[in-house]
């Protein structure tokens, strides 16, 4: 049995209490402070980190994936995203907005999203609290009606009459007992974790000399010298160009779990390091390769799902299904980093894979009954929605979730949790929220014609 200790009572100070407080300043929670804030309520922003962007900041993930129809170029995400992607390029951060639409995402610099976020939450009268950790809420029959803080001040309680949790990870839902749901049905395993990384000194290698580094590097992982799940080192998914920003690493383990994530930090950075002492020992022209930088922390791509009001699936995604509750679009596809860390994509798995008996994804190669590959994209130049009550979680009131933790299943969120498509539903969820507090309402009570109506007319796509 664990041992206990006692924690003794104690009188907890309000230190701040507004209409709307939002957890978490990421893709899904910045433009939901946003977003309320310019429809007139007070909003408090609870971020850990010392500056805003989640994933897209901390983590150097780039592009923004999601804002144009699948495998198409016409955009179903502008509103706030669009907002952003033309204040960045006004800094030389990111191609117009026009130029974004042609690519298959938009790349961005962190540093100049970081900058755009403080203006705009500065401009917006977002009270910020950085630094800040949410550690449990408030709830009083039913309704969550604050969080509970923890910075250098100590442990304090913020009040709010919405609360929008934007942590990636249901923390606030999960914490005020709402049903939750994580990973496949039949083992509850998630999506591997992984990092990008910035890699400079070979800006200046041609195509060729790029291709054959590769192709080295991919030899090297089919003989276990090293292990990622993609070779190609040499993308540049941002907008600068004197490195490259690989997205190839994986780590395998719960991000619910403070031993795993530690392992997955740890491993993450030492198989970086192996993959430059090998470009550097290995390949011409990367002799002087050097890591520019590397991400403050693991990128997760999946945890808990709040149980909502309606559950996103795999054939949403891929039937392209609309909806008439529909505030957000989507149109990534069903992209699942096997959860073993074993094959990328999961659906193309020719390994001895330990459960693959159990995996629908190895059972689908190998039983062409089921669906291929092209069936796990949404149609093409098409999208599919996200509907509001993806949005409220089931059994608690005071609460809207945005992000990646909205209701949906494993092959669901492996479309919807992209981060174009995480921005759409946090401007939905913001302006809902707004509206809720203007009504005194519940946001489950929100007249959802009314929503639509609102986002349109700031620009989103719905």
């Amino acid at each position: 049995m664990a041992r206990m200790i006692t924690e003794p009572a104690r009188e907890i100070p309000i230190v701040a209490e507004a209409d709307v407080v939002v957890a978490g300043g990421g893709p899904g929670g910045l433009p939901a402070a946003i977003a309320a804030a310019r429809h007139g309520a007070s909003v408090i922003l609870i971020e850990r980190y010392g500056f805003l962007g989640g994933l897209a900041t901390a983590g150097l993930v780039a592009p923004i994936l999601g804002h144009t129809t699948s495998r198409g170029t016409r955009p179903i995400v502008e509103g706030l995203l669009k907002e952003f992607t033309e204040r960045m390029h006004t800094l030389g951060g990111a191609p117009t907005w026009e130029e974004a639409c042609q690519e298959w995402g938009i790349r961005f610099d962190a540093e100049a999203f970081k900058y755009v976020a403080d203006e705009m939450v500065r401009e917006a009268n977002v009270q910020l609290l950085l630094h800040t950790l949410v550690t449990d809420v408030i709830v009083e029959g039913g309704r969550v009606k604050g969080l509970i803080i923890e910075n250098k001040g100590g442990r304090q309680a913020v009040l709010g009459k919405v609360i929008i949790d934007a942590t990636g990870d249901a923390d606030v839902a999960f914490r005020a007992s709402a049903p939750m749901r994580q990973g496949r049905d039949f083992d509850g395993r998630v999506q591997s974790m992984g990092s990008f990384f910035h890699l400079g000194g070979v800006s200046d290698l041609s195509e060729q000399r790029r291709a054959e580094a590769v192709e080295k590097v991919r030899r090297a992982m089919e003989e276990g010298e090293l292990r990622f799940y993609n070779p190609n080192f040499a993308n540049v998914n941002t907008i600068r160009h004197g490195f490259f920003s690989p997205n190839m690493t994986r780590w395998a383990g719960n991000p619910l779990s403070a031993r795993d994530l530690t392992r997955a930090e740890m491993e993450v950075r030492r198989e970086v390091w192996r993959l430059l002492r090998f470009l550097q020992e290995n390949v011409p022209g990367f002799e002087r390769a050097y890591i520019h930088s590397t991400s403050p922390q693991v990128g997760v791509r999946e945890s808990r799902q709040i149980v909502g009001d309606y559950t996103l699936t795999g054939d949403d995604v891929r039937h392209g299904r609309k909806f008439e509750d529909a505030v957000a679009r989507g149109s990534w596809w069903i992209d699942i980093h096997c959860p073993f860390g074993l094959t990328y994509p999961v659906h193309l798995c020719t390994i001895e894979c330990p459960r693959r008996e159990k995996c629908p994804f190895w059972a689908a190669e190998h039983d062409k009954s089921m669906f291929h590959r092209e069936d796990l994209y949404p149609p093409e130049d098409d999208w599919y929605d996200i509907p509001y009550r993806c949005l409220v979680p089931q059994k608690i009131e005071g609460v809207l979730v945005s992000g990646r933790c909205i209701s949906a299943t494993h092959e669901g969120m492996a479309g919807a949790r992209v981060m174009g498509t995480c921005m759409a539903i946090g401007q939905a969820a913001g302006t809902a929220a707004s509206l809720a507090v203007r009504q005194g309402i519940q946001p489950r009570a929100v007249d959802v014609a009314e929503l639509r109506r609102t986002l349109r007319g700031d620009g989103a796509l719905v």
